[in-house]
């Protein structure tokens, strides 16, 4: 009796453990990152961590968000309109950020990627990979490897690093979570915009530029090696930081005045500061404001040190509008924000 109850178990244990190997690997194929690292990922990403905002934007437009399972913790303060498409944000797990991760709440969700920015330590990065995880950087920008990993970039031609390194970036995303057909469909519709934005522009002398600033909470603002500057040149103005900053940087009152924008610009996540800046009585001495040229970006123009897909495809376009009316007034821009937002973010644009 005891014999065949012996059997039993050992038959049952053989057929468990047929099945086990009898099934297949879960698939898997290697790409290479903004960094330029190989890396071994699944075919199709399930369990997607997020810990850069630009990255879940991206993911946002694919259609991809299903298969997000934890994002960044401050997400609400670079990317609070992601709100529209993801219902339940407010209780999605958030372990970790731009610089840092919580290793226990990341194992914690079972995740089969994590996406991270490029600036992100060697130390995060090895953490996460020495725990059997796949990371992939992002950098939107494509300026040689040695550039890849730094914040505040050096870059020779700024305009074709950023319109290379974001469709790059665009096509890793897709590839990522299969959503290779969205992707260069994201694509085409930037590039069919930005050729609106080239014939109806035309060439601007460098004289005849305006001279524009791109306005920051604290006196903050961007230099050259940023995308600020490249959506300023695109649009026909001239960014008038950019001979004397590199990177995001904190200036003064003093270079303000120095600098004397013809046009100031506010991004949509630091419009708080429209009412305080136009009431200065130090900015009321800057043309821009004298003139009553101040504007707050709307939020799919987003004039950041990295580009997205909205602002190539919107923002150059309503940026470049703004400066020069005249020049545009046959473009429909609210027809195409609109059709780009039903597309892409299924959903209104208010």
């Amino acid at each position: 009796m005891k014999s065949n109850r012996f059997l039993g178990v050992v038959c049952s244990l053989i057929m468990v453990f047929s099945v086990l190997f009898a099934l297949p690997a879960m698939a898997q194929k290697t790409i290479t990152d903004q960094l330029g690292r190989t890396v071994t990922v699944p075919d199709v990403s399930h369990r997607a961590v997020i810990l850069q905002h630009q990255a879940l934007d991206i993911v946002i437009q694919l259609g991809a968000v299903d298969s997000v399972v934890g994002i960044l913790d401050k997400w609400n303060e670079y990317l609070p309109e992601a709100r529209k498409s993801i219902k339940n944000i407010d209780n999605m797990p958030t372990p970790g950020g731009l610089k840092n991760v919580n290793m226990e709440s990341l194992l914690a969700l079972k995740a089969d990627l994590v996406i991270v920015t490029h600036y992100a330590s060697k130390d995060m990065i090895d953490q996460i990979t020495n725990a059997g995880i796949p990371v992939v950087a992002i950098s939107l920008y494509n300026a040689g490897y040695e550039q890849a990993s730094v914040l505040n970039p050096e870059l020779k031609d700024a305009d074709k690093a950023y319109n290379e390194g974001l469709t790059e970036g665009i096509q890793i995303l897709g590839n990522l979570f299969g959503k290779q057909k969205k992707a260069d469909k994201l694509i085409s519709v930037i590039t069919a915009n930005q050729k609106i934005l080239k014939s109806h522009l035309g060439n601007i002398p460098e004289d005849k530029r305006v001279k524009c600033y791109m306005a920051h909470s604290n006196l903050g603002t961007y230099g050259s090696g940023k995308y600020t500057s490249v959506i300023m040149e695109r649009a026909g103005g001239v960014n008038v930081t950019a001979k004397d900053l590199v990177g995001f940087k904190q200036v003064t009152m003093e270079d303000i005045l120095r600098w004397n924008p013809e046009v100031v610009f506010i991004q949509w996540r630091h419009r708080k500061i429209e009412k305080d800046l136009i009431n200065d009585p130090i900015w009321k001495q800057v043309d821009a404001v004298k003139n009553n040229r101040v504007f707050v970006c709307p939020e799919y123009v987003k004039p950041w040190g990295h580009p997205l897909p909205e602002s190539m495809a919107l923002g150059e376009l309503w940026m470049a509008k703004t400066l020069y009316p005249e020049k545009f007034k046959d473009v429909n821009l609210s027809a195409l924000v609109k059709s780009y937002y039903k597309e892409f973010y299924g959903a209104e644009y208010k």
